[in-house]
């Protein structure tokens, strides 16, 4: 029993994302992975997803999950829409009251509070043709 007790700490330390600042540099590490998801959380709690698996998308919303392959014009939309929030990452807002975005794999997350307008990811969803899965 006692070695249950020992491991259970270690393995929810080895579990937990670590949080890192909203920078370039930092998303870019979650980015090497090539296994991550990009996800967007309004101010009224809800939540659209991007994961990319192995070359693939993955569309979660209130909808049917969607999965397709993302091509290599989309990545680079998608990468450029990133490095947008994350130049307009505000510190004075609260991501409790603001819509915020989040970066993550298994080894780390960022949280992105952008000042700027939700309808952008929209836009972005538009795009890429994800806003009119049924």
């Amino acid at each position: 029993m006692k070695r249950i007790i020992v491991l259970l700490p270690i393995v929810f330390i080895i579990s937990c994302a670590r949080t890192l600042e909203p920078t370039a540099e930092n998303v870019n590490k979650i980015f090497a992975s090539k296994d991550f998801t990009f996800e967007f959380n309004t101010a009224t709690g809800n939540c659209k997803s991007l994961s990319f698996r192995n070359d693939y998308l993955v569309y979660k919303s209130d909808k049917p999950t969607f999965r397709r392959e993302v091509t290599y014009d989309e990545v680079l939309l998608i990468n450029q829409f990133i490095q947008k929030i994350v130049n307009l990452h505000s510190t004075s807002l609260d991501p409790k009251t603001s819509s915020y975005y989040v970066i993550k794999n298994t080894a780390y997350t960022t949280t992105i509070v952008p000042d700027q307008e939700d309808y952008y990811f929209e836009a972005l969803l538009k795009t890429l043709k994800l806003d009119q899965i049924h």
